[in-house]
């Protein structure tokens, strides 16, 4: 036996069945390739909030466009952005708060009255914020305006 592990046979041997049983547990514990997150970075709750009203306004805007243009049933979360974390400081520009009233405003007004003036103003009260505060979404929120 002790000739056995001295020889290099008996060392690529052990080496291989140690690779063996350490990819064998590396299969087991991920099924694949596994992608980047969209956000590499922990999401603030506000950023997570915002990215989830983003959806939501996708959503709509499609059901409306691609759809009857129905609106009964749209709504979309009300979130009190003054109540959330941010992912730094730097988005409490001034005005910041009044601006975070507003949007919960015009979100509110979307709810009690669907329709594509509400939309509308929802859209607006994203840019209007996000001109001050963070430009890095205006493109996107652009996007989310009906034709």
């Amino acid at each position: 036996m002790h000739q056995l592990f001295s020889s290099k046979w008996g060392t690529a041997l052990v080496l291989s069945a140690a690779a063996f049983m350490l990819s064998r547990c590396a299969a087991e514990s991920s099924p694949g390739p596994q992608l980047a997150p969209l956000q590499p970075n922990r999401s603030s709750e506000l950023a997570a909030s915002m990215r989830h009203l983003d959806a939501e306004l996708v959503a709509i805007r499609t059901r409306i466009t691609d759809g009857d243009g129905d609106w009964t049933g749209a709504a979309l979360t009300e979130y009190d952005f003054n109540a959330l974390a941010p992912t730094d400081s730097s988005m409490f520009v001034e005005g910041y708060t009044a601006f975070a009233l507003a949007f919960h405003k015009r979100v509110a007004d979307f709810n009690v009255a669907p329709g594509p003036d509400t939309y509308a103003g929802v859209v607006s009260g994203c840019t209007s914020c996000h001109q001050k505060a963070c430009p890095g979404p205006l493109e996107r929120i652009a996007k989310r305006e009906l034709p």
